[in-house]
């Protein structure tokens, strides 16, 4: 046999070999995904989700997107999740929502706090230009709010609040949330019901896909361990990061070189300023910085005679009033600096005497522990 029959011989062979794949037996197929359905559905309940999805081969895909072929993608949305959702987890709790829609920007966005959609809706909950602006927030060149993750989350769940005061059913408020009240209105007037699987085929095509979405997202952020997956490895650990309330100006690639680490790992944690510096503001902008850097920013910030945080605790009225009695300004030498971070730094190695004095008197429980040996 010449050399250029057995080279085709051998092709031949392997395609074969790829075109013809030992059978798999249809029964043990339809078991694996009988048995993946069954164990989706058991863990789901648990999460007491105030929309979920029903049983179908379209959620088992929406879920496989995540778990069988997530891959990369999803470790590294198990990474922003730890970064994340604190942070809403505490605005849910303040504005007494269910903690499960923190699930939702899970579906919207991946956790990536600068996705910007073909239909221009920005940030971790993906909200559009003038939904944004109706919620107060800014987007011109220098900041787009959208991306902020304290003020994005603000304005979502103001959304949110209000569309459920509207429709009084989380099916049709995720819904609304995706494509507009006007649109589920709209399905709720054609299908003569207020039942969501009513309205389903009145909506639009996506919309019709959201609830599962939503589903798949909650399961994927509950349950991707189960599946061999872990948080990626990240630059900053959410327990090393920590947020500092920011009103005057302040220059981004100077406050990188405060903190000791790389600008643009710096800009990645802050994406809403876009120029590179934050504004002056009346809001108070919060910037998330190293824990290990609070108090080398917050020189900077303090030495502006900038309030850092605004009025959060109960013990700074105890703390004007000792100060007061002591013939000096508190607002300018402990503004910022809460009893938390007190307790845990007991370090005012920048300020005065006078306010190490007011720390020891107002707060000396806390000191007195964090002294111990």
């Amino acid at each position: 046999m010449s050399n250029y029959c057995k080279r085709m011989f051998f092709v031949g062979l392997l395609l074969a070999m790829t075109f013809n794949p030992t059978p798999v037996d249809a029964n043990t197929q339809n078991n694996q995904a009988s048995t993946s359905t069954s164990t989706y559905n058991s863990r789901l309940v648990t999460l007491h989700l105030p929309a979920l999805a029903s049983s179908s081969s379209r959620l088992d895909r929406k879920i496989d997107q995540y778990i069988r072929r997530g891959g990369r993608s999803t470790e590294l949305m198990l990474a922003r999740m730890e970064l994340y959702f604190p942070i809403f987890e505490r605005h849910l709790r303040a504005n007494r929502l269910p903690d499960a829609l923190k699930y939702l920007p899970v579906a919207e966005s991946r956790l990536r706090s600068r996705a910007i959609s073909p239909a221009s809706a920005a940030g971790l909950w993906q909200l559009m230009p003038q939904t944004a602006r109706h919620y107060g927030l800014r987007i011109d060149r220098v900041v787009d709010e959208r991306l902020d993750a304290n003020l994005a989350t603000e304005a979502a769940l103001r959304m949110l609040a209000e569309l459920y005061q509207e429709f009084g059913d989380w099916n049709l408020v995720l819904a609304a949330y995706n494509c507009g009240p006007y649109r589920v209105k709209k399905a709720v007037n054609r299908a003569g019901s207020t039942e969501y699987e009513q309205i389903k085929p009145y909506l639009p095509s996506e919309t019709r896909q959201y609830l599962e979405a939503y589903t798949a997202a909650a399961y994927a952020s509950e349950f991707a361990a189960e599946h061999g997956y872990e948080a990626r490895y990240s630059a900053w650990n959410a327990a090393d990061l920590t947020e500092i309330v920011v009103f005057n100006y302040l220059n981004l690639r100077e406050a990188a070189n405060l903190a000791g680490i790389n600008y643009r790992d710096f800009r990645k944690l802050n994406p809403s300023f876009l120029r590179g510096y934050v504004p002056e503001n009346d809001k108070g902008y919060s910037l998330i910085i190293p824990r290990s850097a609070y108090y080398a920013i917050g020189r900077k910030i303090w030495d502006r005679e900038n309030f850092v945080e605004s009025l959060r605790h109960e013990e700074i009225k105890k703390a004007v009033e000792t100060a007061g009695a002591k013939g000096f300004d508190a607002y300018k030498l402990l503004m910022g600096i809460s009893t938390e971070v007190l307790s845990q730094y007991n370090d005012l190695s920048f300020a005065s005497y006078r306010a190490d004095e007011l720390v020891l008197s107002t707060f000396p429980d806390h000191i007195e522990t964090e002294t111990k040996p």
